[in-house]
């Protein structure tokens, strides 16, 4: 019951802490992680952020690259009683490989071997072209 002029009463918080681990450079500089705490998004941008979320009631934490499409997805939920609640979020070097969301130190970048496998194709590719243009 609240009394008139009271406050109404706060949900018992808990703090998440987020880390994102930065692409290489050369991997889409310019695209930055956000993630979805129960659906609703916020910015997370690379490093460390700290978020307040509900500390008595799970909650579905999930991180994606936006850009053309939205990719490098991860999802976890957060149980009541998890504190502290610490994540990593490793993007993926590729949009066509997902992200990793876990402890701090157990994630990793995955999509790199596409990204070789790929340029190493396109530039086989480019030199064919260029030979048979010279030689051909």
């Amino acid at each position: 019951m609240t009394l008139p002029g009271m406050p109404y009463p706060q949900p018992p918080l808990r703090t998440l802490v987020l880390h994102s681990r930065k692409l290489p450079a050369i991997l889409t500089p310019w695209v930055v992680p956000v993630v979805l705490l129960d659906g609703q998004q916020f910015p997370l941008g690379w490093g460390t952020q700290r978020y307040t979320i509900p500390a008595d009631r799970p909650v579905h934490v999930q991180c994606e690259m936006p850009f053309i499409i939205r990719y490098g997805k991860a999802a976890v939920v957060l149980t009541p009683g998890s504190e502290p609640a610490q994540l990593e979020y490793s993007a993926p070097a590729s949009q066509w490989t997902r992200g990793q969301l876990g402890a701090p130190g157990t994630t990793k970048t995955t999509g790199i071997g596409f990204n070789v496998v790929a340029l190493t194709f396109v530039g086989l590719l480019f030199l064919g072209v260029i030979g048979l243009t010279v030689f051909g």
